[in-house]
């Protein structure tokens, strides 16, 4: 007898399916805006990036210098997509999304966030997702990239990033953060989940820069190098409230 799945009821029944999606979607919405404006967040940003980077609380009502912003491609690990929230501005930020039904609820959520859309991923239409972000870039767009993801494996860097990079001649600010109270979900990229009203601390990487006339073997050099800085960076973003509570 065939083991029973929630996942083939959805898909024998597309409208239920529909159904499922909107529903999510909205908790989605509605709950990241309260996780939105509850953040505190401190951001550790290097002399080098400060031409491209903000990062402030969605409810700051602080412009200064956002027009001035340099585009980048934004570098983060799958399980700390909660970053998306300390960035500005997102108007000026595009993210990719998968074509899969999952993949409409974050698109569906980011852009009510604020952020541009780009869909496809690896597995649900790849091409057209890194088409459209390129086509982000040269609207001196940001680009937001899980580099890891979709799937894994755990914050290994993945090479579209780089290939991303030199195509449309922007800079990679790796990103990390930490919750000063969060828990670790089960799955392959140990996601986070951050308490209500926590305090968050992000770090921000110098940019790294990939020529436009790079070899396979410099690419995988400046791949392995971005993987290892941004795990230095999570490792001080560990230890970075244990600091502040020793200094108080």
């Amino acid at each position: 007898m065939k083991k029973f799945r929630i996942k083939d009821l959805f898909l024998k029944y597309p409208l239920l399916d529909k159904w499922r999606v909107l529903g999510l979607a909205g908790i989605f919405k509605y709950g990241i805006t309260v996780y939105d404006l509850s953040y505190r967040v401190m951001a550790v940003i290097p002399e080098a990036s400060k031409a491209y980077v903000r990062a402030s609380s969605a409810n700051s009502s602080s412009e200064n210098g956002l027009a001035t912003l340099k585009p980048a491609i934004y570098a983060y690990f799958h399980g700390q997509m909660y970053v998306l929230l300390g960035l500005s501005p997102r108007n000026r930020m595009s993210l990719i999304a998968s074509n899969s039904r999952d993949g409409e609820m974050i698109a569906r959520a980011a852009e009510f966030m604020g952020f541009e859309v780009a869909r496809g991923s690896r597995t649900h239409g790849g091409v057209k997702g890194a088409f459209n972000l390129i086509n982000a870039a040269e609207h001196n767009r940001s680009v937001l990239f899980p580099v890891d993801g979709p799937k894994g494996p755990f914050e290994i860097v993945k090479a579209e990033v780089i290939r991303l990079a030199q195509i449309t001649k922007l800079p990679i600010i790796p990103v990390v953060s930490r919750a000063r109270t969060r828990d670790l979900m089960k799955s392959w990229d140990r996601y986070n989940c951050p308490y209500l009203n926590t305090k968050m601390v992000y770090v921000f990487g110098e940019p790294l820069e990939v020529p436009a006339n790079a070899d396979d073997e410099e690419k995988e050099n400046l791949r392995l190098e971005l993987q290892n800085y941004m795990v230095e960076l999570k490792a001080k973003t560990s230890e970075f409230f244990s600091y502040a509570e020793q200094a108080n």
